[in-house]
């Protein structure tokens, strides 16, 4: 626990100075006051190991003083020490503790904090002993009541938890918080009797205020008697005709009932309360939007959504921006670069905006835009190396492949400047580099060695391959990649089966892997083991909802190679239903027969 630094100063100083004055004999006592003050000062600047060490001196120079028990006991709990830390410690630590609370039950923080202690410790009915006594000495300390609570569920006693709440409520009132505390405790219990009626006494209590409607409304739903739900919502609303908390519980139960039509209304009546900040709304439409989206619904109903808001904060920045996403997912990437050039406008000095329009840009191909909102960027921001290697990709995807080498190098020429780009990396003194380093270095030399493939130059993608492995020679994607290249472009097998082994070793479950180790496989002619590895990827694939043609068209190949042309038939026409204009897949599942590429 941390001390005032200036109280703890003052009180070393006059300690001090009362020893000086009444120039006291050198007792146990003396040396334990003397260790007890250095403690408080090491702790109170922060230096908790040095001070747990004074506690201790102290200790054992007396182990009848409490205040040095205590704060040793504490900076046990706080030191990262692994045998202060066991069960057995740190109900050691409790125990030191304890002098001290019982001579001075009324020190509110120190008990406090024994008490919680306590109760996180396993050990409840010592919490309760002492947040009662708390309760009883201090009344005005009332939230003490609240962790009496907290204490006797922790011991299994929810009616004296809830009888602790009531205490609380009958001196500070009641609130929506404690009441839903309250009714956690008695449904923890089993209540459901006292849940309802703790519920209806507290609508009585409070006619005007919504929120207790809404939390009966809740409670009936949690406990599965959904037909009077709607009713007590509905009541919120009239009490409060602006409430938009009402408005957001009768939406989302029509949503559970599936009439989007009235939750499409409360939806948009709570966007338009009064009663919800702008950051609400915002929140609200964007988890509203992503059902849309996900569920593949009629994106109308979100664009007239959109427009409460437009109107509402014509020119605040998030709202353009969420609906800069929203456009984004619906496919409407020009609009969304659109809207995010006036963001970058409003916000010039967020590099997550220009990220964004330059995602947008890149994704609409409209690539020299792209570069072109970096360039701008430049002016408003220093670009962090995700920003930097954000364009060398769209560099990249505009094959503008020396330009985006070169975007690259001063990527790689901000971690290592001495690692060479073109060349392979050798000197050994690089592996000396932090570990976050090795591995953004093996990643952007793996993103190098991608684009050059994408460019046909195999020399220089297995080059900055061999570079990336330098630096981490378990980069999963960077064996994976360079495997699947090998088998690609009738390249050592063997070299490419073993990185291809390792990698699926790296990651087991991922089907991209296990597809190129299939491959490599067929490619050497091990139809069986081939088909074993292609099927665990199809199935992964499949239960992830991700299947791809190419899996697919593997899997075909293998199983044709392996002896079964019906099912390679059924495989090849899985893979054409993705790709329907694939002409190697079309005369495959037309000609019923495998052909070479």
């Amino acid at each position: 626990m941390k001390r005032n630094w200036l109280s703890v100063l003052l009180l070393a100083m006059g300690c001090l100075a009362a020893t000086a004055l009444a120039d006291a004999p050198a007792t146990d006592r003396a040396k334990a006051r003397y260790y007890y003050i250095e403690g408080m000062l090491r702790e109170a600047t922060g230096s908790d190991i040095q001070a747990h060490e004074f506690f201790k001196r102290a200790v054992l120079a007396d182990s009848t003083y409490r205040e040095a028990l205590y704060a040793l006991a504490t900076t046990r709990l706080m030191v990262r020490n692994d045998s202060l830390q066991t069960p057995s410690g740190m109900l050691g630590s409790l125990a030191l503790m304890r002098p001290f609370v019982d001579a001075y039950p009324d020190d509110f923080n120190e008990n406090q904090f024994y008490a919680y202690a306590a109760r996180q410790l396993g050990d409840p009915k010592e919490s309760v002993r002492v947040f009662e006594r708390i309760a009883t000495r201090l009344p005005a300390k009332t939230t003490a009541l609240l962790q009496l609570g907290d204490a006797y569920m922790a011991d299994d006693n929810p009616k004296a938890a809830v009888d602790a709440l009531s205490r609380f409520e009958a001196i500070e009132g009641a609130s929506p918080q404690l009441a839903m505390r309250k009714l956690g405790y008695m449904a923890t219990a089993g209540d459901t009797v006292g849940v309802l009626a703790e519920a209806d006494r507290l609508i009585r209590e409070n006619p005007k205020d919504p929120v207790y409607r809404i939390l009966k409304g809740d409670v009936l739903r949690v406990i599965g008697r959904t037909d009077s739900v709607e009713k007590y919502y509905i009541e919120a609303e009239m009490v409060n005709p602006e409430y938009g908390a009402a408005k957001l519980s009768l939406a989302n139960l029509y949503l559970e009932r599936g009439d989007s039509t009235a939750y499409d209304a409360k939806i948009y009546e709570a966007l338009i309360s009064e009663d919800f900040g702008m950051e609400d709304k915002r929140d609200l439409l964007a988890e509203y939007l992503q059902t849309l989206i996900s569920q593949k619904n009629d994106t109308r109903r979100g664009d007239n959504l959109f427009k409460v808001l437009r109107e509402q904060y014509p020119h605040e920045p998030t709202v353009i921006n969420l609906e800069a996403r929203y456009s984004a997912a619906k496919g409407e990437l020009d609009y969304a670069a659109e809207l995010m050039g006036y963001v970058t406008d409003l916000e010039p000095d967020k590099e997550q905006n220009w990220g964004q329009l330059m995602s947008y840009f890149s994704a609409g191909k409209h690539f020299d835009e792209a570069d072109k909102a970096y360039r701008k960027a430049l002016d408003h921001i220093t670009p962090t190396r995700d920003l930097r290697m954000l364009h060398a990709m769209v560099l990249a995807l505009d094959k503008r492949y020396d330009d985006a080498q070169e975007a690259y190098a001063d990527v790689v020429r901000q971690i290592a400047p001495g690692a060479p780009i073109t060349e392979p990396v050798t000197d050994p003194a690089l592996k000396n580099l932090d570990y976050n380093s090795l591995m953004a270095l093996s990643d952007i030399y793996t993103a190098i060695g991608d684009m050059w493939y994408q460019a046909g130059d195999l020399q220089k993608t297995f080059g900055a391959y061999d570079n990336a492995l330098f630096f981490n020679p378990i980069n999963a994607m960077t064996l994976n990649n360079y495997a699947y290249f090998l088998a690609e472009n009738d390249g050592d097998l063997e070299k490419a089966r073993t990185m291809s082994r390792k990698a699926v070793d790296l990651e087991s479950a991922n089907d991209t892997f296990l597809d190129t180790y299939a491959w490599v496989l067929f490619r050497q002619g091990d139809y069986k083991e081939a088909r074993n590895y292609q099927q665990k990827a199809v199935e992964i694939a499949e239960q992830n909802g991700e299947p791809s043609a190419e899996l697919y068209s593997h899997y075909g190949d293998i199983l044709f190679m392996d002896k079964e042309p019906d099912k390679a038939l059924d495989y090849w026409s899985k893979a054409l239903e993705l790709e329907p204009d694939d002409e190697l897949l079309q005369r495959k599942v037309k000609q019923k027969t495998f052909f070479y590429e």
